[in-house]
């Protein structure tokens, strides 16, 4: 569907660092049909399908296996990034001005998942998603996701049922959480980007024979791969 606004303390913005853009730029213009435009001075790449922005692809500035990041839009990030350290993130890079794009910040939550923070300026975030080739949910992969629930009620108003399988998010819409595949980074945990999709069976089979290779298939059909650089995202029909 499409976005005007990203209601606050929700995923507004995915992007993801990559040691090759060549590789990951064909992969996912094969797989979901995105155009990618050329590099900023930074090499930051945005993603468009037809004419929206979905994504953005850039140079990877971690060490270990490349992961999709998730972005959460704030009012405050400066009062979000203090309340995170209160409440027991790291603050891994300081709310930073982005031009006149927005602020930008990155943590890393109680139990080991990196997650962004963003205050909008001019960029406010995905054009377009839970529609084919574009965001459709995230899911925690943790050990811990109990811990992860005492931390994100307060951090971000984030709900979870009692057996801390689920989030609900300020927009409604609902993040899972699950065991990590083995150590997907060489974070403890990590949030999965999942990408919706009209039939992920089909789709996987696609970015197989593009060069991904298979994590696993939830119960509800749900698949989670790694793309070609190594990177975990997932494709699933459950995009609320």
């Amino acid at each position: 569907m499409n976005i005007t606004r990203h209601p606050e303390n929700t995923v507004s913005w995915i992007d993801l660092g990559t040691p090759d853009m060549g590789t990951t730029t064909a992969f996912y213009t094969a797989l979901f049909g995105w155009n990618v435009a050329e590099p900023d001075a930074n090499g930051y790449r945005l993603c468009t399908l037809r004419g929206h922005l979905v994504a953005a692809l850039g140079p990877a500035e971690d060490t270990g296996a490349p992961y999709w990041t998730t972005n959460v839009t704030v009012s405050d990030i400066q009062a979000t990034a203090t309340r995170f350290t209160s409440l027991g993130a790291q603050i891994v890079v300081a709310p930073t001005q982005v031009g006149t794009l927005g602020h930008a910040a990155v943590t890393m939550d109680p139990v080991g998942a990196p997650l962004s923070l963003w205050q909008p300026g001019t960029h406010d975030g995905m054009q377009l998603n839970h529609e084919p080739g574009t965001f459709a949910r995230i899911s925690l992969l943790t050990d811990h996701s109990a811990e992860a629930a005492a931390f994100y009620r307060p951090a971000l108003h984030w709900n979870a049922n009692p057996q801390h399988t689920e989030f609900r998010l300020p927009d409604n819409s609902l993040a899972a959480t699950g065991k990590p595949p083995g150590k997907p980074t060489a974070q403890q945990s990590l949030w999965l980007v999942g990408f919706a999709s009209n039939s992920p069976a089909a789709d996987a089979e696609r970015a197989r024979q593009l060069g991904a290779t298979d994590v696993r298939q939830n119960a509800d059909a749900d698949v989670v791969m790694r793309d070609p650089t190594g990177a975990l995202f997932g494709l699933t029909q459950r995009v609320r």
